[in-house]
C-alpha cells in the first residue's frame, strides 16, 4: 500500500489529485495530507541513502585517486552526462508575506545515459537537418531562449518557406527521449539506459551527486564519454572539476540561437536569413571559427553597444553572440562528435526537466525546501531506468521483516 501511495504522490499533479487517483483506481481512501507525509518521508529516506553513497564515493576518491573505474560494474562503451536547470517555487511556512520579490528558485538536473553508436572515419551526417532551416521554427527556438534582436520577429515571416519539417527531425539530430518514435539520422547514437539526478543543492554539491551517480554506473571507465550543457559557466566549472576526461559539447540548439540572432540583427529579412543559412551550416560542420572573423567585422560596422543598451539592441546582440561563440568554440566541433558517435544536443535533459516540472512547477504550487528536495529525489528515481525504487522497496521490506535482502544483478 505504501508503494502505491508514494507512486501516486510523485506522479500526480498534486497530493490532492493523488488521493483522488488512489480512491478511484486502487480503492484506497487516504487523505491528501497523509499522501504528502508518506511521500516526503520516503523521499527523506532516499536522500539519506543518496548522501551516504556520495560520502562513501568521496572518501574512496581521496584514497584511490588513480582509480576511476568501478570494479563492481560492467564498463559501458559510450556514455553521456548532460546537465541543465529547472524552476519551482519555494516558500517556507514561517516566511512573512511579501518579504521576497519572487519565490521562483532553480533546481538542478542531470541525465546520465549509456548509448550505442559506431565510430566513423568521416562525418556520417554532414548536411544540416532541414528543420533548422525553417524560419518560423528557428524564430520560435530563438525566442524561447531569448536571443532575438528588435525587429526580427516582424520581418522573419517574409522569408518563411512554408515547408513543414518532419515533426521530430530536430530531436533526431541529438539524443532524445523517445528514439523509437522518430526517424533516425545517420550516425545518431541510440539511447540504452537512463538515470536521473535532481536536486535543489548548491552547484558544488550537485557536482558530487552527478559524479557519484556516474561512478556507480561505471561511466568513468567508458571508452567514449560526452558531457553536454548550454553555455552557462557553472556547467563548465562542474565539467572541469568532475568530468574533465569527458568530451565537452555545447548544446547545438543554444549555438544555433546565438548564430540566428547575430545573423539577423540589424539586417533586412532576406539578407539576415541568407547569412544565417550560411553560418549555421558552418557551425554544423564544426567550422565556427570561420564565423568569428565575420562577426567581429559586423560588430565594427554596428559600433559598440552602450552600457544601457537593451538586450534586443542589434549592437548588443552581435557582441553577445561573438562572446558566446568565442568562449565555447572548443566545444562546438560537431563534425568530430558525430564521427565519434556522440550526441550534440541537450534534448535528453531538457525533456526530463519537463517531466519533472509537471509535478513540481506551476504558478500556484509552493514547496518548502525540504519538501521540494524529497519530491525531486523521488521524481528522479522514478524517471531512472536503473530502477532504484524497485531496489529500495525490496530492501526496505527485508530490513523491516528481518529477511535476507534481495539484491538485483548489476
Amino acid at each position: 500500500m505504501q508503494q502505491k501511495i508514494v507512486y501516486a504522490g510523485v506522479h500526480a499533479t498534486s497530493f490532492a489529485q493523488a488521493a483522488q487517483d488512489l480512491e478511484q483506481l486502487a480503492d484506497l481512501r487516504v487523505g491528501a495530507k497523509q499522501v504528502e507525509r508518506l511521500t516526503e518521508q520516503i523521499g527523506r529516506e532516499r536522500l539519506e541513502q543518496r548522501d551516504t553513497a556520495v560520502e562513501n564515493f568521496r572518501r574512496r576518491q581521496l584514497v584511490e585517486r588513480e582509480g576511476v573505474a568501478n570494479p563492481g560494474r560492467v564498463v559501458p562503451q559510450v556514455v553521456m552526462v548532460s546537465v541543465d536547470g529547472g524552476r519551482l517555487q519555494i516558500r517556507e511556512r514561517d516566511e512573512p508575506p511579501g518579504t521576497v520579490d519572487s519565490h521562483w528558485r532553480e533546481s538542478k538536473v542531470a541525465v546520465l545515459e549509456t548509448l550505442a553508436s559506431e565510430v566513423h572515419t568521416t562525418d556520417p551526417d554532414p548536411d544540416l537537418p532541414r528543420c533548422f532551416l525553417d524560419a518560423a521554427r528557428t524564430l520560435k527556438m530563438a525566442r524561447e531562449i531569448g536571443h532575438v534582436a528588435s525587429g526580427t520577429e516582424a520581418v522573419i515571416p517574409e522569408v518563411a518557406t512554408g515547408t513543414e519539417p518532419a515533426a521530430d527531425e530536430a530531436e533526431s539530430a541529438g539524443s532524445g527521449a523517445n528514439p523509437a518514435l522518430r526517424p533516425s539520422r545517420p550516425g545518431r547514437p541510440e539511447r540504452l539506459v537512463r538515470s536521473v539526478v535532481a536536486t535543489r543543492a548548491v552547484a558544488a554539491i550537485f557536482g558530487w551527486l552527478v559524479q557519484a551517480a556516474a561512478w556507480s554506473r561505471n561511466f568513468l571507465g567508458a571508452a567514449r564519454r560526452a558531457f553536454l550543457a548550454d553555455g552557462q559557466e557553472a556547467n563548465w566549472t562542474l565539467w572541469r572539476r568532475h568530468f574533465p576526461t569527458f568530451e565537452p559539447i555545447l548544446d547545438f540548439i543554444h549555438a544555433l540561437t546565438y548564430v540566428f540572432a547575430a545573423a539577423t540583427a540589424g539586417r533586412s529579412a532576406r539578407a539576415g536569413w541568407d547569412e544565417f543559412e550560411r553560418w549555421i551550416q558552418l557551425v554544423w560542420a564544426g567550422r565556427v571559427r570561420e564565423i568569428l572573423a565575420e562577426l567581429e567585422r559586423r560588430s565594427v560596422e554596428l559600433g559598440p553597444p552602450p552600457s544601457d543598451a537593451p538586450e534586443t539592441d542589434p549592437r548588443r546582440v552581435v557582441a553577445d553572440a561573438m562572446r558566446y561563440l568565442t568562449n565555447n568554440a572548443q566545444r562546438m566541433q560537431y563534425d568530430k562528435y558525430r564521427r565519434l558517435g556522440l550526441p550534440i544536443t541537450t534534448s535528453a535533459v531538457e525533456s526530463t526537466i519537463k517531466q519533472i516540472n509537471r509535478r513540481l512547477k506551476a504558478s500556484e504550487k509552493f514547496w518548502s525546501n525540504a519538501g521540494a528536495e524529497a519530491v525531486l529525489q523521488l521524481r528522479a528515481d522514478y524517471l531512472s531506468e536503473t530502477l532504484p525504487m524497485d531496489r529500495f522497496w525490496v530492501e526496505r521490506q527485508a530490513y523491516a521483516t528481518g529477511q535476507r535482502q534481495y539484491r538485483r544483478a548489476g
